[in-house]
C-alpha cells in the first residue's frame, strides 16, 4: 500500500469510526508525545473521490485529533504534512470494518462502544471466530458485550457516565427496559450484582404482567400496600403461566395475520437486539413476542433480522448472564405450602419463648427483613392461608387458642363472621378506634398486656418471601427458628395436601426414603392418586403409635430438606454461600 505526506488540513474524521467519546485527557497525553517523538504511526486513509480534496480516516482519529490540538496552539504548522497509507477501492463495509478492528485492537473502547463495534463486524457478515481472531478479544468477551445491546437508553448512558458499572450492566440485561429504567432512576449505588439478578428474575407474576383477560383467572391474588396492578400478584403461578402462554400464542396469531413476517416468540432470555434493525418505509418487518422467565412479555415489531451467519447467530442469541433454569423440584405453590407451614410452626414456638418474642419485636419494628413489616402490626399471611384452608395445623390451633383469650380479655369475644377467626382480626380491626383499643389495654393486668404484646408480635412473625425456599442461615426467620430450636416434626405431618403436589417419581422416592414399601409394596405399580392417600394414611398411623418398629420410625421421623431451619433447595440456588443447614449446627 503507497505511503504519502499527506497535509493534516486535508485529512477528515469519516462517520466508521466506532469510537464516539474522546477523553480530553488522553488527547493531551498522545499531544505531549507527539510533540517530544514525533508521530510513531502512520494513518490509514481511504482514497478521495471525484474531485475531493479531503481523505476520510479509516485508522487514527485519535491521532489526528492531537495533531490538531498542536497545530490550534501554534506547536506546529496547520498544513504540516503526516504519513499516510491510502487505501483504493474500498467498499463502505470495508471502511467499517478496518476502523473498528484496528480501533478495538489498539485502543480502549469503553464497554458500549465495543459493544456497537462487533455488533457491526457480525452484521456485516463476519463470523463469530473471525471477529475474535481479528479483534484480539475472546469469543466469549464478544457475547458478554453483545449482551450490553439490550440496555436501554438509561441504563447505557449510566454506564458511559460512569453512574452505574459494568458487572452492574451486565446484570441488568436480564430485566426488560421498564425494569431498568425504574432501577437505574432508583439509582443501583453499591447494590451487588446478586441482588440486582435477584430483583429481575425473582419478580412475581403480577395483573400488570397478564396478557389474558384476568377473568378467566380462578386461583387468589395477593396484593401489596397500594393494591394496584403492578403489586397485585397471581398466587398460583402454574394457572397463571398456562393463561399467558395461550394469550402469546394468540397474539403470535393476531400479527402472522396482520401481514408480520416472520413471527418468533423468543423465550427466557432468547432476544438479542443486535441482530434486528428497524423495518423501512417499504417493509413491514417481523414481530418478536419476547418472554421472560417471570412472565413479562415484551413485543418488538417493525424489525428486520440482519443476514448473520449462522452458527454466530445461534452462537450469540441467548444472553451469557441468564442462568439455565430447568424446571424446579418445588413450584411457587409448593415453597408457598411449606413456607406457610414453617410460619406457623414458628409463631406457635414463640409463645413458649417471649425472651425470644420480645427480641424478635425489636428486631422486626426497628429493622424489619426478609419482607417483613418495618413497624409491625400487619400479621402474616400464614394466618389467612390456614384460617380460610379446609384444615388447620396444630401450629395454627395454638396460636388461635392464645388469640381467642386476649380476644375476650380486651372485650371482643365474637372475632368477625362466623368461619373467622380471632387471630385474623385482632390485627385487622384494632386500629377502628385507637382510643376504645387504649382503654382496653389499660383494663389489662400486667401479665395480659405483656401476653397481648407477644400476641401481637408473633403475629407478625414468619418467613418472608413463602412462595420461595428460604435456603439462608443467615435469614431472620432462620435465626429465630434455630434459636426457638423448631422441629416441623412435631407441627406438620405430610398429608395429601403436599403429596398431591409432588410428582409420582418423587412418592415413589418418599416410600423408599420412610420406609414405607411395606405399606405400599412396588409403589412404581401404583397410580398417583392412590400412592398420595396410601402415604398420607401412613404417615398419620405412625404419630399414633407408642412403640413403632424401625420402618415405622423411619415414617415418624421423615421430614423433606426443604421443611429444614433453612431449608436445602435441592436445585442448589442457595442465597447465601454458607447454606449449611441450622438443623444440623
Amino acid at each position: 500500500m503507497p505511503i504519502e505526506m499527506i497535509p493534516l488540513s486535508q485529512l477528515k474524521p469519516s462517520g466508521f469510526n466506532p469510537r464516539k467519546s474522546f477523553d480530553k485527557t488522553t488527547i493531551e497525553g498522545l499531544a505531549a508525545s507527539i510533540r517530544n517523538d514525533g508521530l510513531l504511526q502512520n494513518f490509514v486513509v481511504g482514497k478521495p473521490k471525484g474531485r475531493r480534496k479531503s481523505y476520510d480516516i479509516i485508522s487514527g482519529e485519535r491521532r489526528f485529533r492531537a495533531l490538531s490540538l498542536l497545530a490550534e496552539r501554534g506547536e506546529l504548522p496547520k498544513d504540516v504534512a503526516v504519513p499516510a497509507e491510502i487505501r483504493d477501492g474500498l467498499s463502505e463495509e470495508d471502511r467499517h470494518r478496518i476502523s473498528t478492528i484496528e480501533n478495538v485492537q489498539r485502543e480502549n473502547l469503553p464497554p458500549i462502544e465495543e459493544a456497537d463495534a462487533v455488533a457491526g463486524l457480525l452484521q456485516d457478515g463476519m463470523a463469530l471466530e473471525d471477529v475474535a481472531a481479528k479483534t484480539g478479544l475472546s469469543e466469549s468477551t464478544i457475547r458478554r458485550r453483545l449482551a450490553l445491546s439490550n440496555l436501554c437508553a438509561e441504563a447505557r448512558a449510566a454506564l458511559s457516565e460512569g453512574a452505574i458499572t459494568l458487572a452492574q450492566a451486565e446484570a441488568l440485561t436480564l430485566g426488560s427496559e421498564d425494569q431498568q429504567r425504574e432501577l437505574i432512576a432508583d439509582g443501583l449505588g453499591g447494590t451487588s450484582v446478586a441482588q440486582i439478578k435477584r430483583w429481575l428474575t425473582g419478580e412475581k407474576a403480577s395483573v400488570a404482567m397478564a396478557l389474558f383477560d384476568t377473568n378467566a383467572y380462578s386461583g387468589t391474588l395477593t396484593s401489596d400496600l397500594f393494591a394496584d396492578d403492578e403489586t397485585t400478584y397471581f398466587d398460583d403461578t402454574e394457572q397463571f403461566w398456562d393463561l399467558q402462554s395461550r394469550a402469546v400464542e394468540e397474539l403470535a396469531e393476531k400479527y402472522s395475520a396482520e401481514g408480520y413476517d416472520p413471527v418468533e416468540v423468543a423465550e427466557g432470555h432468547a432476544y438479542a437486539s443486535w441482530q434486528y434493525r428497524p423495518a423501512n418505509e417499504d417493509e413491514k418487518g417481523g414481530v418478536v413476542i419476547e418472554v421472560g422467565y417471570c412472565g413479562r412479555v415484551q413485543v418488538h415489531e417493525g424489525i428486520v433480522s440482519h443476514a448473520l451467519e449462522e452458527k454466530t447467530r445461534s452462537e450469540t442469541t441467548d444472553n451469557p448472564f441468564a442462568e439455565k433454569r430447568p424446571r424446579p423440584t418445588y413450584s411457587r405453590p409448593v415453597c408457598e405450602y411449606i413456607g406457610m407451614h414453617k410460619s406457623m410452626a414458628v409463631q406457635a414456638a414463640l409463645f413458649d419463648n417471649s425472651r425470644i418474642a420480645k427480641e424478635v419485636a425489636v428486631a422486626q419494628m426497628i429493622g424489619g427483613r426478609d419482607g417483613l413489616p418495618k413497624v409491625g402490626l400487619s400479621s402474616h399471611r400464614c394466618l389467612a392461608y390456614f384460617a380460610q384452608g379446609e384444615t388447620r395445623p396444630p401450629g395454627f390451633e395454638a396460636v388461635e387458642e392464645v388469640a381467642k383469650v386476649l380476644s375476650h380479655a380486651l372485650g371482643k369475644d365474637n372475632p368477625g363472621a362466623e368461619d373467622d377467626a380471632a387471630c385474623t382480626t385482632l390485627i385487622r380491626e384494632r386500629g377502628a378506634n385507637g382510643t376504645l383499643w387504649y382503654e382496653a389495654a389499660k383494663s389489662l393486668s400486667d401479665e395480659q398486656l405483656d401476653r397481648v404484646h407477644l400476641l401481637l408480635t408473633t403475629l407478625c412473625f414468619g418467613q418472608g418471601d413463602c412462595d420461595r425456599l428460604d435456603s439462608d442461615r443467615n435469614s431472620f426467620f432462620n435465626r429465630v427458628a434455630h434459636d426457638l430450636g423448631v422441629d416441623m416434626r412435631d407441627y406438620w405431618t405430610p398429608d395429601e395436601a403436599f403429596l398431591d403436589r409432588r410428582t409420582k417419581g418423587q412418592l415413589v422416592a418418599i416410600v423408599k426414603e420412610a420406609g414405607g414399601t411395606r405399606v405400599c409394596g412396588q409403589p412404581s405399580a401404583y397410580k398417583k392418586s392412590d400412592l398420595v392417600r396410601m402415604l398420607s394414611n401412613h404417615f398419620k398411623r405412625v404419630r399414633t403409635l407408642d412403640k413403632p418398629n424401625a420402618s415405622e420410625k423411619e415414617a415418624r421421623d421423615w421430614l423433606p430438606d426443604a421443611f429444614r431451619f433453612p431449608a436445602i433447595d435441592p436445585d442448589g440456588h442457595a442465597d447465601s454461600p454458607d447454606d449449611t443447614s441450622l438443623d444440623d449446627a
